[in-house]
């Protein structure tokens, strides 16, 4: 007898179609009976997501069960105990009977295809059998519930043995996960007497929500004052006019001060023509935007139909299950060759740009099942969300094979009489490819020519103003999460997250709703996210301890490490000594630190005291990279000639003491006067210093 044992009950009746089995009777929690395809008695059984899981503290070591207490941390098992959900037990049991039958011959581990997938299938395999079983155990990886896919992947299943590097991988994952979840949140909650719930993902998540909100709040505007003709022709301080770099500008748009600009505008007014100095035509191509991975679609779907990246997994999950879509929960933006191939067949030409078999690991992007429901009858028939979604993967798909979108960039260069330079560019549309249908403007504008004279009719001062920083929504959060290594300054470590991100494609949105229920962010009807204060209040406390928990720092390092246990080029046992060291040392630094109350740290205060800026009268603190100035004067008080002063020696500056350093022999000595230094092209302040 075979057994297939799938992910979830729909899918495993997806498996009993496709093999042909017809059943003995009917039964709870499998279906039994003859495959016309297997030519063998099948059983196919499922799991319901996780049917297994870590033990809780308290079950790990009865030791650590009861009240929390300092006394009981850190909480790093000698070996992990494993334990059968209580809410899914019943179907636990029905797979233990049917894997322990006299007469299996083999089962394959048929659940999502990806780490956690696997990972699933070896908690339950591991849960039921103390050792390897006597029957032979394959694997089917696939990206499609189509007849042709599943029957595919079963031919090509690989023996399970060949997938041990990922389950460990996922192994090792679920471990980090829960000592450091367990551990900082106990250690955090027990010194600041509030709750404050730690994790590998969570926390660098909230963190970036904070640091935005910061921003926000910490944002002052700016304005500044440029000059135009009355038709939008804007003036700028090139360095050919005779104010390139000059202190009344704020950039070379405008000025500080609307009076010069003002000045500037009666100048230009005595004299009302402006010759052509220059015209420059150059093509532009815009091609189709590349494939969907789950990030890029729950972005997609949380601008535009204003759902949580949740509900669009949620949908996606549904379609695929349905034979509509291909594997939603993939990381990549392209196709391999095979399928670019796979397709050609069906008629559907997919350019190379959209193929690339070193961007595509587990599975290639979402596109339409062509061997399924896609593009099919049954397709038309989808309705409300499901169909937006359908729609917007369909249409992402086919706009790959049309022609790309083609325009002339028009630049045009004017001189004054008096010698500043005005711009303009405008485009003409030659071609609307993929993107006709939209609205777009196909005006064709005449190009002028150099040397030519135009009229203007007044010129006036162009009133321009600093933006704030927009805050997220769970669309662009999800983008940020997936781009997060632009955050770290290693390279090594930002290559690393850069195909990762943190969190992963099928976790992210589920960390965005447990930020949510945890009642550190809220997010309204249009998906815009805002920390609460109790939110703001617990990064100043976990960040004192491990700087690298607030950013993406550790999940970088971590998936450095289990990529490589992936594919074999690190052990699992290593990795996980490495774990406990740093869980240890953390928590143990937690606890014997003297850690400020989190009344201080909701009071906006944290560790950090908040200085009087020498330069301007502004704020200066400390924050995630080290000491600034709210108020971005360019007051720079961390390096005087490269050396790095100490917050001691900071704090002591900005409280109006002086300091010293030695290097090379040198002794410099740091006066708490400020004093103003140029610095490729652009202003700084800094300490004043005398040599000792």
């Amino acid at each position: 007898m075979i057994v297939f044992i799938t992910e979830k009950p729909s899918v495993a009746q997806e498996y009993r179609k496709v093999l042909k089995v017809t059943p003995s009777d009917k039964t709870n929690g499998y279906v039994e009976g003859y495959s016309k395809v297997m030519k063998d008695d099948v059983v196919v059984t499922w799991a319901i997501g996780h049917l297994v899981s870590l033990c809780t503290p308290d079950k790990q070591n009865p030791n650590w069960g009861g009240k929390w207490s300092k006394e009981k941390l850190p909480m790093i098992p000698e070996t992990y105990k494993y334990e059968p959900l209580s809410r899914t037990a019943d179907q636990f049991r029905i797979v233990k009977s049917i894997y322990t039958r006299a007469d299996v011959s083999c089962i394959y581990y048929a659940g999502d295809s990806g780490r956690e997938g696997i990972y699933i299938q070896a908690l339950i395999r591991n849960q039921i059998f103390k050792g390897t079983p006597k029957c032979d155990e394959k694997v089917v990886w696939i990206s499609s519930f189509s007849e042709e896919a599943i029957l595919e992947g079963i031919k090509t299943a690989k023996p399970y043995s060949a997938y041990k590097p990922m389950i460990d991988s996922g192994y090792a994952r679920a471990i980090s996960d829960w000592l450091i979840g367990m551990n900082f949140t106990q250690g955090f909650t027990l010194t600041s007497n509030k709750l404050i719930n730690t994790g590998r993902v969570v926390t660098p998540t909230l963190a970036m929500i904070v640091n935005r909100q910061n921003e926000i709040d910490n944002f002052k505007k700016t304005y500044f004052y440029g000059v135009q003709t009355d038709t939008g022709i804007v003036w700028k301080a090139i360095e050919k006019s005779k104010f390139f770099k000059s202190d009344l500008l704020y950039n070379e748009n405008g000025f500080l001060k609307e009076d010069d600009a003002k000045k500037l505008v009666a100048a230009c007014n005595k004299d009302k023509r402006l010759g052509i100095a220059n015209v420059t035509v150059q093509e532009k191509k815009e091609y189709a935007p590349y494939l969907f991975n789950l990030a890029d679609l729950q972005a997609y779907c949380s601008k535009n139909f204003k759902i949580a990246p949740a509900k669009t997994l949620e949908i996606a999950q549904s379609l695929y299950e349905g034979k509509f879509i291909t594997y939603p929960r993939t990381d990549s933006r392209f196709l391999d060759t095979k399928t670019k191939n796979d397709l050609a067949t069906k008629g559907y030409n997919v350019p190379s740009r959209y193929v690339d078999d070193t961007k595509v690991s587990d599975h290639y992007a979402i596109i339409p099942d062509v061997n399924g429901k896609g593009f099919s009858s049954d397709s038309k028939t989808l309705s409300g969300l499901e169909k937006s979604v359908y729609d917007a993967i369909e249409k992402r798909f086919l706009d790959t094979m049309k022609p790309p979108f083609v325009y002339d960039v028009i630049s045009v260069i004017y001189k004054h009489p008096i010698g500043e330079y005005f711009f303009d560019s405008f485009h003409n549309v030659k071609q609307l490819g993929f993107r006709e249908g939209e609205e777009i403007d196909v005006t064709q504008h005449d190009v002028p020519k150099k040397g030519a004279i135009i009229s203007v009719k007044d010129f006036v001062v162009r009133n321009m103003e600093t933006k704030a920083p927009i805050a997220y929504t769970t669309g662009t959060l999800i983008m940020a999460m997936e781009k997060a290594g632009k955050l770290i300054e290693d390279e090594e470590l930002r290559e690393q997250i850069k195909t990762s991100g943190i969190g992963t494609s099928a976790t992210r949105a589920a960390i965005i709703e447990k930020l949510a229920d945890k009642e550190f962010i809220t997010i309204d009807k249009k998906q815009k996210i805002a920390p609460t204060e109790f939110g703001k209040a617990v990064i100043p406390i976990i960040s004192q301890f491990d700087e690298t928990l607030v950013s993406p720092i550790k999940t970088a390092e971590m998936e450095t490490d289990l990529d490589k246990i992936a594919k074999s080029e690190l052990n699992i046992n290593e990795y996980l000594k490495g774990i406990n060291a740093y869980v240890r040392e953390t928590t143990l630094k937690i606890l014997s630190s003297q850690n400020k109350t989190f009344a201080a740290a909701e009071n906006g205060k944290g560790s950090n005291e908040t200085y009087k800026c020498p330069n301007c009268g502004g704020e200066v603190s400390k924050g995630k990279f080290g000491w600034y100035c709210h108020s971005k004067c360019g007051f720079s008080p961390l390096k005087v000639f490269g050396h790095e002063l100490s917050d001691k020696q900071i704090e002591g500056l900005l409280s109006g003491k002086e300091t010293s350093f030695t290097s090379n022999g040198k002794k410099t000595i740091v006066l708490p006067e400020v004093v103003k230094n140029e610095w490729q092209g652009k202003t700084y302040f800094n300490w004043q210093t005398k040599r000792g």
